[in-house]
Formats: structure tokens, sequence, C-alpha cells
């Protein structure tokens, strides 16, 4: 009886950290798309017409994957570390956007 317990939480366990790794992965493109958007918007200020072109597809991207992460947030699905993680690039966001 208690190794069917100890299985039933290892498999748990496991489905969790899956899902830990599965944000982990949303987060990481979070970042990348927002540091793209960063260099097209930079460019963009400065008269770059492809970046121009490919400034609002990122700024689309970022937000959408902006909003899957609050979502996620709000339900308790990520880790404190990740947690961070997004509120730090948040924050690189609107540093950018007041420079």
């Amino acid at each position: 009886m208690t190794a069917q317990k100890n299985a039933g939480f290892e498999i748990k366990y496991a489905e969790k950290d899956t899902a830990f790794q599965k944000w982990d992965k949303r987060v990481d493109d979070y970042e990348n798309y927002v540091e793209e958007y960063i260099t097209h918007h930079k460019k963009s200020l400065k008269g770059n017409s492809i970046s121009l072109s490919k400034y609002p597809y990122m700024k689309i991207k970022w937000e959408a994957l902006g909003l899957k992460l609050d979502k996620a947030i709000t339900k308790e699905l990520l880790t404190n570390k990740q947690i961070k993680k997004v509120l730090r690039i948040q924050l690189k966001i609107v540093t950018t956007c007041f420079e």
C-alpha cells in the first residue's frame, strides 16, 4: 500500500515537473520575443524600414505570450523563479518605452 502511494506521488511530481518545464519554455519564448521587439523598436525609431515592418508583428507576439503568462501567474501555475523572470522582462519593456 505504501509503494502504491509513493508511486502515485512520483507520477504527480513528474507531471508537475513537466508542466513547469513547459512554462519555462514559454517564459524563454517571451523573453526572446521581447528582446527582438526591443531591437526592432529601437531600429524603427531611427527610421529602419525593415524593423518598422517587423515591429507590429513582434509586439502582437509578445503581448499574446504575456497574456498567457499573466493568466498562468493568476492560476499559480508558475514557480517563484519563473514569476520573477516574467516581471523582470516586463520591467525591461517599460524601461525601453521610457528611454
